[in-house]
């Protein structure tokens, strides 16, 4: 079969059989050099539906490994990276003529016990994409691991504060490319070879709202289980990938400049990004400053309340290693803080991307089955 051309947008041909009804589900994972962790994310998935995997030019024995473990695979030559690759999967393994929806995942996604179902049942008239719940893997190789418990902290208050209230809205800005349930005609309506963007996640997210393609909304209890950064240097790489993505996007599908309650919540997330940036330091930096303000009170004032949310995270995930590692999260929470600017920065250089192609973190020992 003939590639479409770069951003071409794959079109539903009805079935050859009118009374023959799509199926409800599937899962899709595109994996390049995933051979350590595609067995175990087939697997899992293969508990709950059927699975394919495109192979985007992987080198090593991704494609075997993954047949092996019961999926159906399209083994491209080149790599491409993802969004071209989930492209081609779309039509060569003709997943939107055969399936109603399909979840797509990462090579190094575990999904929970009933996450299809959860979805399925959030998928109701008018939803388009359903969002589930990220969590770190964080396994007892990296237990002590900072970067992986910043990860796993971060998750846990975005979900908890911000993706709760942006669904009930319907104004959801950014959905996980590890583990969303789409429809399929939806997602082949905005899915293309090329993106504008770094994150392909992220011009899906834009066009489905700009377009009023369907509403997204978060499913709490469809979980899924991530692998992330071991290393600060991979840490920062992938933070600062995702937010140069999320600023293209921004300025590419010009939010705020529009008369929609999601522009509306978009500014007021900016908002929230400027005060956590130069608002806040600001802030440390003026009350030190000013008159009878002792800068040793004011130091412990701040320690004790970020203690005060490691412990409640800790109580929250269950994962008690945020107490003592609480100082490491700190020195991450201002690091965070020079990868927004960096990503700012990256985004006035380089608005668009010409190919979304990237290294993915190193992978550590496989996740367990869930």
């Amino acid at each position: 079969m003939s590639t479409p051309r770069s951003g071409a947008v794959i079109r539903a041909v009805p079935n050859a059989t009118a009374d023959v009804p799509r199926r409800p589900t599937c899962v899709l994972i595109a994996s390049h050099n995933g051979e350590a962790n595609i067995a175990n994310a087939v697997r899992n998935a293969s508990r709950q539906c059927r699975v394919y995997v495109v192979s985007d030019g992987s080198t090593d024995r991704t494609a075997e490994v993954a047949r092996a473990a019961g999926a159906t695979v399209l083994d491209l030559r080149e790599n491409v990276g993802k969004p071209a690759a989930i492209h081609r999967a779309l039509r060569e393994l003709r997943i939107v003529e055969q399936y109603e929806t399909v979840t797509v995942i990462d090579d190094d996604t575990t999904l929970e016990s009933g996450f299809v179902r959860e979805c399925l049942d959030r998928m109701r008239e008018g939803v388009g994409i359903v969002v589930g719940t990220t969590k770190s893997d964080w396994s007892s190789a990296v237990r002590w691991n900072p970067w992986v418990a910043a990860r796993a902290f971060g998750y846990w208050k975005y979900q908890l504060f911000v993706r709760r209230g942006q669904s009930a809205l319907n104004v959801m800005n950014c959905i996980s490319g590890s583990n969303s349930m789409y429809r399929t005609d939806l997602l082949a309506e905005v899915a293309r070879e090329s993106t504008p963007y770094i994150v392909d996640d992220t011009y899906w997210t834009l066009e489905v709202h700009r377009r009023k393609l369907g509403k997204i909304v978060y499913a709490p209890k469809a979980a899924a289980r991530v692998q992330d950064p071991t290393s600060g240097r991979e840490w920062y790489g992938q933070n600062l990938r995702w937010l140069w993505g999320t600023m293209q996007g921004i300025r590419g599908h010009r939010i705020g400049r529009r008369a929609s309650w999601f522009d509306v919540a978009y500014l007021g997330l900016m908002l929230d990004w400027l005060l956590y940036v130069v608002g806040w330091p600001m802030m440390l930096v003026f009350a030190t400053l000013a008159s009878g303000v002792d800068p040793a009170r004011m130091l412990v004032v701040y320690l004790a309340g970020y203690f005060a949310w490691s412990v409640i995270g800790a109580i929250a995930l269950r994962r008690w290693a945020l107490i003592p590692l609480f100082p490491a999260l700190l020195v991450v929470d201002w690091i965070q803080r020079v990868n927004f600017v960096h990503a700012f920065v990256k985004t006035i250089r380089q608005p668009t991307v010409e190919s979304c192609r990237w290294n993915s973190p190193t992978r550590y020992a496989e996740a367990d089955a869930a």
